[in-house]
């Protein structure tokens, strides 16, 4: 169909009886709604309406086009309210991929909640560490660590993301505590493989003071829950998300070590494509999620406070042990 303003025109002007009640109802002008038609017309190739200076009469070709055509458009203005409506509130499917440290120990608890606050949206969460393309993956949002590679994402901070080195007591009682970076050369470090096929390096302490020590250990893994594994088993020393980490610290499964060199903060963002046109579901989740997880302690709290219950008065995590020398 070449022309669906004209056949909209032509409906309308049908309903209201003339060009200028057509032209009200659809917001343009008489002239507009009259061009419309007579393109239609010339497309069909017949007169559809007898235009008067008093009123407007559908010709026999007219009257049966108005009738297959109304129906239809009756049909489209309904789907679209629909959609529209759908639009402003929260249902359908929602797919989100998210960061697996973060999602497992802050996400996964806030979705039964977010459900039963929305229970018609359908959410599918991917736990990844992967930098995920959003748009080839299907995804409506993203939280993740970093900065967006995509420039049309808006994105909205979620928290800082600082980093500790910790180990399991087992591992701190065999091997010593490291009482300052260089120690970390005499240690078992878990090294995580970054995206380029390269460990990536500790980098420890705050903003330009930050140092990197030359650092060796027996185990790499691409993923941070696995290192984190290891070391709760008492494989070595693993530099990990502050947030991922505590309620390890609080059972006593890890201790955090050189609580005073917690690295600079790298940051969580939840990102998704565009303000303009937003699904209502994907802002719900989103506002969910921020209204939730820029409240939380343990990602609003300085770092410093949060190590100070499980580090002694000398500065170091738990007993000394013994030093490696």
């Amino acid at each position: 169909m070449k022309s669906i303003r004209g056949v909209v025109g032509f409906v309308r002007a049908v309903e209201a009886g003339s060009f200028a009640g057509a032209a009200k109802k659809l917001g343009v002008t008489p002239v507009a709604v009259s061009k419309n038609v007579q393109r239609l017309e010339r497309q069909l190739g017949v007169r559809l309406l007898q235009r008067s200076t008093r009123k407007l009469s559908l010709t026999q070709e007219g009257r049966a086009y108005y009738e297959r055509c109304c129906g239809p458009l009756r049909e489209l203005e309904n789907a679209q309210s629909v959609i529209a409506e759908r639009g402003k509130s929260p249902t359908g499917a929602l797919k989100v991929t998210c960061l697996s440290p973060f999602g497992r120990v802050y996400v996964l608890p806030l979705i039964p909640d977010f459900s039963r606050r929305y229970p018609a949206i359908e959410l599918e969460l991917h736990l990844d560490d992967a930098v995920t393309d959003m748009i080839a993956g299907g995804f409506d949002v993203g939280i993740r660590a970093g900065e967006a590679r995509d420039g049309t994402m808006v994105m909205r901070e979620v928290a800082p993301l600082h980093f500790v080195v910790c180990g399991a007591p087992s591992y701190l009682a065999e091997r010593g505590i490291p009482l300052s970076v260089s120690d970390l050369s005499r240690h078992n470090c878990l090294r995580l493989r970054g995206r380029d096929s390269q460990p990536v390096p500790w980098r420890l302490g705050p903003g330009h003071l930050s140092e990197a020590p030359p650092i060796t250990g027996n185990f790499l893994a691409n993923d941070i829950p696995a290192l984190v594994t290891a070391a709760v088993h008492g494989q070595g020393l693993v530099f990990a998300p502050l947030p991922f980490v505590l309620p390890l610290f609080r059972t006593g499964a890890l201790r955090p070590v050189l609580p005073e060199s917690v690295s600079q903060p790298a940051r969580i963002f939840i990102h998704y494509a565009s303000r303009k046109h937003l699904a209502a579901r994907v802002k719900a989740f989103v506002n969910f999620m921020l209204e939730h997880l820029r409240g939380h302690p343990d990602l609003i709290s300085d770092p410093q406070n949060l190590l100070a219950p499980f580090v002694n008065p000398r500065g170091s995590a738990g007993a000394p042990g013994k030093r490696i020398v």
